[in-house]
């Protein structure tokens, strides 16, 4: 199960396409996609909470595998404050048994880092 804790303390239970992608560059925003089940909460609730960007200032990602807890991990996402967008989105999975596609609804946040400049600039007051 993998579960994400916001700034706010409050924890959600995210589903496993969540990924965060570095940009490797100082011009270029990291970000970090952010997928949980369309019954999670509605879509007015899922796009309040991505959108505090109080509430994203750093998120918690955790693994946690009861049957191998030598699978845990934790991973902290920092200033990933800027919403690029936040909405429901159709995914097409693979279903391993038949290997026919699977469609699902998820609710999907991409939020952005600030580069260093603009991280800089914004310090500055510009």
């Amino acid at each position: 199960m993998l579960k994400i804790t916001l700034e706010n303390g409050s924890a959600y239970e995210v589903l496993h396409e969540t990924a965060c992608y570095p940009s490797m560059s100082t011009t270029a925003r990291s970000y970090l996609e952010i997928h949980m089940s369309a019954d999670a909460m509605t879509l007015d609730e899922f796009y309040t909470l991505m959108t505090d960007s109080e509430a994203t200032k750093k998120i918690t990602l955790q693994n946690i595998d009861a049957e191998h807890p030598e699978n845990d991990y934790t991973n902290i996402y920092a200033d990933f404050t800027y919403p690029r967008s936040v909405g429901k989105k159709c995914v097409t999975k693979v279903g391993y048994a038949t290997g026919e596609p699977i469609e699902e609804t998820h609710l999907v946040a991409v939020l952005e880092q600030l580069t260093y400049v603009e991280r800089q600039l914004a310090a500055l007051g510009l």
